[in-house]
């Protein structure tokens, strides 16, 4: 058991995410809420509920390892809740002990939490084309800092990669090295002094949306690498909230995950 002295307003899922890190996986807090086995003010609860300076939560939870419950399971495809701090290939470690056969068909950073697709047989090698050839919608929640100006609209730009520093830079004309990215969004909901934000990758490259948002003078809040120290700390925030909560199948009728065309895997609940 553990017990957590709440000091700043925050909902449950956050302080538990926040606290435990890679160690309690999504749905491993859901199964703590269908049990009851977390006490606030010594009093049991099975809700996310918004926390008040002051509260006392008691979580009884060994922290052993990562849950592995799919979110989805068809035809040779399964979708799992990756959280922060653990890179795709380690959980994917995590995921070929308990379902052998299943390989990782795509990749998040580090620090992003949300939805990994896994496949075996001829599901991988289908799914491996899909994600390639850009055929699986994906999209992400962002909370950025400051006021986005536009309810919506799709960004295009030039990405390079710093190999040195780990790190992408983004301009707004091609330049040597440089691959054409495009991400679209749009505002969910305006905050005090932040945006929530509904992004969709066009497409797919190393550290796009993050760098992509940064560019155009709105860092994702808790971004170490391409946000701002000060304004994190002074928001209280360590860890950078994106989350890539919701995926969409396409699939022609010729391919073998016909079935599983226009399916879509959302992550339920979640908050950022």
């Amino acid at each position: 058991m553990k017990i957590f002295k709440v000091e700043n307003p925050v909902k449950l899922s956050k302080l538990l995410f926040d606290n435990y890190g890679a160690e309690l996986s999504y749905s491993t807090y859901q199964k703590l809420l269908r049990n009851k086995d977390i006490k606030i003010d010594g009093k049991r609860t099975n809700k996310d509920l918004l926390l008040s300076v002051g509260q006392t939560v008691a979580v009884y939870y060994d922290g052993k390892g990562l849950e592995l419950t799919p979110l989805f399971d068809n035809n040779g495809v399964l979708v799992f809740y990756k959280p922060p701090t653990i890179t795709s290939e380690d959980f994917a470690k995590n995921v070929s002990e308990s379902f052998i056969g299943y390989e990782l068909c795509h990749r998040l950073d580090r620090n992003t939490a949300g939805l990994l697709v896994f496949a075996t047989g001829v599901a991988y090698e289908e799914m491996l084309k899909a994600f390639k050839e850009r055929t699986v919608d994906k999209f992400y929640l962002a909370e950025v800092y400051g006021s986005v100006k536009n309810d919506s609209e799709i960004l295009t730009a030039y990405l390079k990669k710093d190999e040195e520093r780990a790190e992408v830079k983004i301009f707004d004309q091609k330049v040597d090295g440089s691959d054409k990215i495009i991400t679209e969004y749009e505002v969910v909901e305006r905050r005090a002094e932040t945006t929530l934000l509904k992004v969709k990758l066009i497409t797919g490259k190393t550290h796009q949306i993050r760098a992509h948002l940064a560019h155009i003078g709105h860092f994702i809040v808790g971004d170490q690498k391409y946000g701002d120290s000060e304004i994190n700390k002074k928001l209280k925030v360590k860890r950078q909230k994106l989350i890539a909560f919701e995926l969409i199948f396409n699939f022609d009728k010729n391919s073998p995950l016909y079935n599983i065309d226009k399916k879509k895997v959302t992550l339920k609940g979640v908050e950022i």
